[in-house]
């Protein structure tokens, strides 16, 4: 039987808490401030947190075949990192973040063509779940359902392609940091991913306009701050938490508790509608994501 210890729930939704603020400020950013620049500062207030914890730890070991899978897994969390930037611009936090949500169904079915894991039963459970609360989520709210009227409802939305986009990558990303850290230990990884994109963020942003580019316009200092100390905050909280946790009981408060918090922060802060099929879609997701998660 699977226990938590108060700390470890502590830990846990302090660590949800706090990305789900990160994804806040990160579409409270003004569009002033180029998305490289806003996850340049993103993954620099990670960085010394995730330092000194590798300096705790004292495991440092990295194998000589590790650099290559490093780099392909940095790329694709820096791309998938501008895509969100871009998603969460364009169109609605609520139903932009609950997409999230199917990462992990996605990564089951990679999970099995990379490393032959294949989904169990109560995986494809999940997945049938995960996929029912994503049809709810965009179902019309005053019409009729229709898959035509669905289609038209994700497609009127600019943020769903570059949001498809993460979710692809992202779901991608397990399998490849799975290989990364039977090559290495978990925080140096961890650090060195972060070290990869900071520097080809900071590289993209010295192209762009020299040094002077990396001086942000006064109006997106306090959100570019809020988003660089809650992503820190949450990084903290996460490995605090994977201490101490399952890391598929972590991931399951992230993804829950985020795509509440889409709601909460979509409503308060940019005055978004709280419709019954966005409560339906996350609520059916949030029931299935444990069977993909915890099986």
């Amino acid at each position: 039987m699977l226990t938590l210890s108060a700390s470890a729930i502590t830990f846990s939704i302090a660590c949800a808490v706090a990305f789900s603020a990160s994804d806040y400020f990160r579409k409270a950013v003004p569009a002033a401030c180029a998305a490289p620049l806003l996850l340049f500062y993103m993954v620099s207030g990670q960085v010394p947190i995730l330092a000194v914890w590798l300096w705790l730890s004292g495991d440092f070991n990295i194998s000589a075949t590790y650099i290559t899978p490093a780099i392909a897994a940095a790329l694709i969390g820096l791309a998938a990192n501008l895509l969100l930037i871009a998603a969460v611009r364009q169109s609605p936090l609520s139903l932009m973040i609950p997409l999230l949500g199917a990462i992990p169904a996605v990564t089951s079915v990679f999970s099995g063509f990379i490393l032959g894991e294949w989904p169990s039963p109560q995986q494809a459970i999940g997945i049938a779940l995960v996929t029912t609360g994503l049809i709810a989520l965009y179902s019309p709210s005053n019409e009729k359902f229709s898959f035509g009227t669905l289609w038209k409802n994700i497609r009127r939305e600019r943020g769903t392609r570059p949001m498809a986009g993460v979710v692809i990558l992202w779901a991608l990303a397990p399998p490849l940091d799975k290989i990364c850290v039977e090559l290495s230990s978990v925080g140096a990884h961890g650090l060195i991913q972060l070290f990869l994109i900071g520097v080809m963020t900071g590289v993209w942003v010295f192209l762009i306009g020299g040094f002077k580019a990396f001086v942000a316009p006064r109006a997106v200092v306090r959100p570019l701050a809020g988003a660089a100390m809650t992503a820190g905050l949450a990084y903290g909280f996460q490995l605090a938490a994977y201490q101490i946790a399952l890391v598929a009981i972590v991931e399951l408060f992230k993804r829950a508790i985020g795509m509440v918090g889409s709601l909460i922060f979509g409503r308060v802060m940019f005055g978004e509608q709280i419709t019954s099929p966005k409560i339906v879609g996350i609520g059916i997701m949030a029931i299935g994501l444990p069977f993909i998660i915890l099986s």
